[in-house]
């Protein structure tokens, strides 16, 4: 079929903007998290919003209830500042100021660990191995309490974006179909039912993901940081926070978390290391089997492999960042995929599939 000049402009206006993208990265973090957070308080804006028409004053603009979400959302901010963020940061500097003390402490217990267990006959490749570990487990805290400290610096160059953040946040909430629109406009009007449909899926898995994990993230370093305090393991809440981050990377994440509380572990005795190493276990198993399929369902229906493989691509590409937007983004190409794949059932309106 003969495609005319219009279908062609909006082709390559789409192009362009794809090219733009792809030139200019840097752009993607303020929309971002523009979009994380219109996800996360739209849902609040509209609940106020609906209170107050039930109070008989629902003449109030709408802008003045996201407004109201923003005060709630920055209050909330301020709270884990004070009571969360402050804290942390003195345990943190106390934390990175030990690193070199930790390391020896680990390196005097492998010995004991030797007599104890009789693992004195271990081949000399072996001995070699562990301790080349343990080197690289040292070096990499000490790295990764200096990129924190450096990190506060960088963060300086990003203001300038997070100053536009709330006003991207703020139109996405109030008029964020109007982009859906505008983007499918560019496209013939048989290709619109379909696009909704897409876009639809893809709000959808992303909205509950995002606030899927975050809730799993505070419940994880929630639980580890009680536990570490129970434990009598010092600096819980670095510990705590470290593990609710991690928890963002599938998979990985929460292997690279457990090494540090079981490291300090070790320098109490072993004993207390392998308490420690038992309630990791406990917790992911309670996070695989319970936590996370009742949070999540079955939105993120990516398999195992795939997610693995996202994470090292994502890991090789973007670093850190890179590996915790795996999974969403895996979700997302898998949502594209299934509707390309049954396009013309899509198009047609033939499928009765359920897209959501």
């Amino acid at each position: 079929m003969k495609k005319g000049a219009q279908f062609w402009l909006r082709i390559a206006a789409a192009v362009f903007l794809g090219v733009i993208l792809f030139l200019v990265p840097a752009i993607l973090f303020p929309f971002g998290l523009s979009l994380i957070l219109a996800i996360l308080l739209k849902p609040l804006a509209d609940l106020l919003q609906r209170m107050a028409v039930r109070a008989g004053v629902g003449r109030i603009p709408y802008d003045v209830w996201i407004v109201v979400s923003f005060v709630i959302f920055a209050e909330a901010l301020y709270l884990i500042a004070a009571y969360v963020l402050v804290p942390f940061i003195k345990e943190f500097k106390e934390f990175a100021a030990s690193i070199p003390g930790i390391i020896v402490n680990i390196q005097n217990a492998i010995p004991r660990l030797e007599a104890q267990y009789q693992l004195s006959s271990m081949p000399p490749e072996v001995k070699q191995l562990i301790a080349n570990t343990l080197e690289k487990i040292g070096s990499y805290m000490l790295q990764l309490a200096s990129v924190s400290v450096s990190a506060v610096f960088s963060f300086a160059g990003t203001i300038v974006e997070l100053i536009i953040v709330p006003i991207i946040t703020f139109y996405m909430i109030k008029k964020g179909t109007v982009f859906c629109r505008g983007f499918i406009g560019l496209f013939p009007a048989s290709y619109t039912p379909h696009l909704e449909r897409l876009f639809h899926e893809i709000h959808y898995v992303l909205a509950a993901y995002i606030r899927g994990q975050l809730t799993l993230c505070v419940c994880m370093a929630l639980v580890v940081f009680i536990g570490m305090m129970a434990l009598g393991i010092p600096y819980p809440l670095v510990i705590g926070l470290l593990a609710g981050l991690v928890e963002m990377i599938p998979i990985l994440g929460p292997i690279i978390g457990a090494v540090p509380p079981v490291l300090l572990g070790l320098t109490q005795g072993s004993a207390v290391m392998v308490k420690v190493i038992l309630f990791y276990i406990v917790v992911q198993q309670l996070d695989s089997h319970l936590i996370m399929p009742k949070l999540m369902g079955s939105i993120i229906n990516v398999h195992p492999v795939a997610i693995i493989l996202g994470v090292l691509v994502g890991g090789h590409l973007y670093g850190v960042v890179g590996m915790m937007i795996a999974v969403p983004t895996l979700a997302v190409l898998q949502v594209m995929l299934k509707h390309m794949w049954f396009y013309d059932r899509y198009k047609t309106g033939k499928s009765k599939e359920n897209p959501t």
